[in-house]
């Protein structure tokens, strides 16, 4: 199930509400300051209508991301975080430009007294908390800090920083004074706490609800585990194949929780993951009690087929990447296809190549195309040696139009990024190939 808005139609919604705080100023017939005043007076309204903005756009509000996908909605997350982050360190800086240069000393001073100023506290408070909320996501992967307490961590001073900005602008704002934007600064920071009271609060409630329980765990190949899980109801999740769901296995904090792909066929009552063992959650994977309770927030993300789609369909899958791509292939398995189908599937050694049997009797049920790639050790049946390169690539091409054919892409990011690459070489158009990333660092 593919859920949002056209992605065009949210470009539009963003750029609109991130130009509505300037467009009021301008309406306001405020009577305009000096130019190093009114750009820094830019600058501020500007970083702070993006602030504000940074809570609606979370990859977790399905009507904005659900066409988008969470890895670009992310990336656009990020990259405007490092943005405002930019505008607010200018924006003291302006109101201070002139001797910037002919008197670097007068600045510094005129700028120190402004920042001591009493009734700029708020907005000094509000430019260290934004500071340390960039540099800390900037520098997580590096430092290694959890990533489940990076995210609180990351929305409380998020929070925190825009409430402190709002009281700063409505404190000492020239334009802010007037109601039309008050309203605004007002209404968006209730938009932004309620964002997070929704995602932390009211919907892991109601996916608690939603009554899922495990059902059966069992090991599938070295570090890699099958997690089962049902529900009372028996009512399938509606879901398209491709999609994701953020597991939380037992009584966990709402922001406790965890991506993983969906495996099994839409339309299934029974929910299906493929697990790798690789941090300290899911190294207890296969020690999971039946019956435990487990809080689904699904479906996500964008990586699916299009409804009615006609080209043929190249599956790439690397890794723990098999998983939405089984969710894909047994999908394409279960429906008359209108174009070719061909998997390429490549493992450290066999014996982390899941689901051989099942692949194997797919393909030749339906004749759909199977390359096997093993890294290293022994070979398994219908395996090559290698990675999935240009070669492989090119083999499973064979006969197929690069131009009618769609390619979906799962594994490790750089395995991602390079197959793509090879395919557009390939002569494979880039709007053809699609690939879901989880890392945003």
């Amino acid at each position: 199930m593919r859920r949002g808005l056209p992605p065009t139609l949210v470009a539009v919604l963003f750029l609109v509400a991130a130009c509505a705080p300037l467009l009021l100023a301008i309406a306001s017939g405020e009577p305009p300051e000096a130019v190093q005043a009114e750009l820094g007076i830019g600058l501020g309204l500007a970083a702070l209508g993006l602030m504000l903005l940074q809570f609606a756009h979370s990859g977790r509000l399905e009507t904005l991301s659900g066409r988008i996908g969470i890895d670009r909605t992310m990336r656009v997350h990020r990259s405007a975080g490092i943005a405002l982050a930019a505008m607010v360190l200018l924006h003291p800086l302006a109101f201070v430009a002139p001797p910037l240069l002919t008197n670097p000393e007068l600045a510094l001073r005129g700028l120190m007294g402004m920042l001591r100023a009493e009734r700029m506290q708020s907005g000094v408070i509000a430019l260290v908390l934004l500071l340390v909320v960039v540099a800390a996501s900037l520098a997580r992967g590096r430092i290694g800090f959890a990533y489940q307490r990076w995210r609180a961590l990351h929305a409380a001073l998020g929070l925190a920083a825009a409430a402190f900005a709002v009281d700063h602008a409505l404190g000492v704002g020239l334009y802010s004074e007037a109601a039309p934007l008050r309203a605004v600064w007002l209404g968006g920071l209730a938009l932004a706490a309620f964002a997070l009271v929704w995602t932390w609060a009211i919907k892991p409630i109601r996916d608690a609800r939603a009554g899922w329980r495990v059902a059966a765990v069992a090991p599938i190949g070295p570090d890699y585990w099958e997690v089962v899980l049902d529900r009372p109801s028996r009512t399938p999740l509606p879901f398209a194949a491709g999609q994701f769901a953020w597991l939380a296995f037992g009584r966990r904090a709402p922001w406790d929780d965890n991506p993983f792909s969906i495996a099994s066929v839409p339309g299934d009552p029974r929910l299906a993951f493929i697990i790798r063992e690789a941090g300290d959650l899911t190294r207890r994977i296969g020690s999971l009690p039946l019956g435990s309770a487990v809080r689904v927030d699904a479906p996500h993300g964008a990586f699916v087929l299009d409804p009615g789609e006609r080209r043929s369909v190249l599956l790439v899958a690397g890794g723990a990447g098999i998983a939405p791509i089984l969710s894909l292939w047994r999908d394409l398995a279960a429906r008359p296809a209108a174009g070719a189908v061909r998997l390429v599937y490549g493992a450290w050694t066999a014996e982390r190549l899941l689901y051989r049997d099942e692949l194997a009797r797919t393909a030749a049920e339906r004749g759909f195309g199977l390359f096997l790639r093993v890294d290293e050790g022994p070979l398994c049946a219908g395996a090559t040696r290698g990675i999935l390169d240009a070669a492989i690539l090119r083999e499973a091409l064979a006969g197929l139009d690069p131009k009618a054919t769609v390619a979906m892409v799962c594994g490790p990011t750089p395995m991602m990024l390079a197959v793509a690459a090879t395919l557009e070489r390939l002569g494979m158009p880039p709007g053809a190939i699609r690939y879901e990333r989880f890392d945003y660092d």
